[in-house]
Order: C-alpha cells, then structure tokens, then sequence
C-alpha cells in the first residue's frame, strides 16, 4: 500500500543514554528497560525541530524486533510511522537480519499499530507460540467447563500470605523457571485479593497471578504455573481468581490471557471457547526489503 510522506520529516539515530523529549513518546515497558542499560537503538522522527515520533528495536541474533513504535497525534495520517520502519528495514537491509514486531490488539493505539505494518508491507505471521486473547468476566462467568468447578481448600489468595511467604513462594518459582510477571510475585501491578496459589506443606503446586491493566481498568493473566501432574489445579485455581474478579468489578471489564505454549493454549481454548485472540506479530524477510 502506497503511503504519501510528509517532505518534512527526517530521521535519526536518538541517543539512549540522553533520549531527552523523544522518551515521552516510548512505551512504558521499553523505558524501564532504557534505564536498566539494556541495548536499545532508538531512531527519532522530526518535522522541523519538533520530536514527531520514535521507534525502539533491539537485535536479537538475526533479528531486529520491534519494541515501541509512537507518532504524535498532530503528525499523524502523513507516512511517519513508515519513515522510521523504513530506516530500520534499511539497517536490517545491510545487515541480512528479519525485522519483526509482536503487540496486542487491545486498544485505538494498537489497531493504529497494525494498520502501520500493513502500510509498511509487513507479513502477519500466523505460526506463532506467544498468542494474547481477550473475553470479559461475564464470559468466563458463562463458561461451562468453570461451572462446576468446586474450591479447594489447599488454595490461598496472595492476600492473606504474609510478605515473607510471598518472596518464599517467588524464589520457589524462580527455583522451577516457572513464569513470573516482570516483577515477580511482589509486583504492584499484581492484584493480590485475585491472584492465588495453590500449595502443599509450604510448597509451591501451582498459582495464577492477576494483574490490573489500563486498557479499560481491566485484568490480565500475567502468568499461569501448574507444577504437579494433577491438571485440575489450574481449573481450581483460575475458578478461584474469577470468583473474586466478578466481586470485585463490573462483569463487562476485559481479561486478557497470555499463552506460551501449546498447552496453555489449548487449556485455554477449553475453557474459555469463545476467546478472542488479540496477538499480532508482522515480519518482513531481507528477500522483501
């Protein structure tokens, strides 16, 4: 699809150790890693002498993925976004590398997102393991296979665990390379009167950890573990979260799932039928470039 560029617009290489005004315009993810000293190349956008716009990737063996793409409203509609996916595809050009980019469909910004890789000519792929789906509580609340599913009583809510017994239970999890959220049990993004554990003479068996999102002051699954062979423990365990979301707020809000695996994927398929997913990932090959 053919994309009109503003003449206006230039490119560049942005300094990451000093991103000054063009910070603003990177997810919030991505500048956490920016100030951990990770290796991120920023490319900046500009009309005139004003930051229009960024883009974050970092390299990965042959790869250069994707991590924030941003255009500022009042520069948008005027082939910004495909400038500086234009300069990166230049620098993977050179180097032999795939350009490849993987977000959630969740809001106005993301679906402006995609719509800025079709414009690029990017390839959605559809073989892909990390997938994101989206259902409401009202649904899950719907859901057949949860109807019938009894509590346990060997299951806690990460409320009433102390301090102690919550960094116990996460160095247990990064004992077993369990999946944790990005901060780990103790996170404050993790909603501790949802998220709950089930565990066996001070033993870790499995948990599912809820997180609060802004995309419509919804939930998210931020990580699911079953480390036992019984598969009802995650049964038990997501019945467990939901009872309480449904408490606690409207049942129209959204729960997003994050899957890894196959397994969890069909877990997930099982139990919540009529999930959305939500997952995007667009490539572009140097054959294509």
């Amino acid at each position: 699809m053919s994309v009109e560029i503003d003449p206006l617009f230039s490119v560049g290489y942005v300094d990451t150790k000093k991103p000054g005004v063009f910070l603003e315009l990177i997810t919030e993810d991505t500048r956490k890693r920016l100030d951990n000293g990770e290796g991120l190349y920023i490319i900046g956008l500009t009309s005139e002498e004003y930051a229009a716009g960024a883009l974050v990737f970092e390299r990965i063996r042959d790869c250069l993925e994707v991590l924030s793409l941003y255009v500022l409203p009042d520069f948008r509609h005027r082939g910004g976004s495909k400038l500086l996916l234009n300069a990166l595809e230049a620098i993977a050009s050179k180097l032999d590398y795939i350009v490849t980019a993987s977000f959630s469909m969740v809001d106005s910004e993301t679906e402006l997102l995609e719509k800025a890789f079709i414009n690029a000519d990017f390839q959605k792929r559809e073989d892909v393991d990390y997938k994101t789906y989206i259902v409401t509580l009202a649904e899950c609340e719907d859901a057949e296979s949860l109807k019938n599913v009894k509590k346990n009583t060997k299951i806690k809510y990460f409320s009433e665990l102390t301090e102690n017994k919550l960094k116990s239970y996460n160095k247990q999890a990064e004992e077993k390379f369990a999946p944790l959220p990005v901060d780990g049990l103790m996170s404050k993004k993790v909603d501790r009167e949802l998220s709950a554990v089930y565990e066996e003479n001070g033993r870790i068996k499995g948990y599912v950890v809820i997180e609060n999102i802004s995309y419509k002051n919804g939930i998210r699954v931020a990580a699911a573990y079953n480390g036992s062979d019984n598969p009802l423990i995650l049964m038990w365990l997501l019945k467990a979260s939901l009872s309480e979301a449904e408490k606690k707020y409207d049942e129209n809000i959204p729960l997003v799932i994050d899957v890894v695996d196959d397994t969890a994927d069909r877990f997930v398929r099982y139990i919540l039928p009529e999930v959305s997913e939500v997952s995007r990932t667009f490539d572009k090959v140097p054959d294509m470039i």
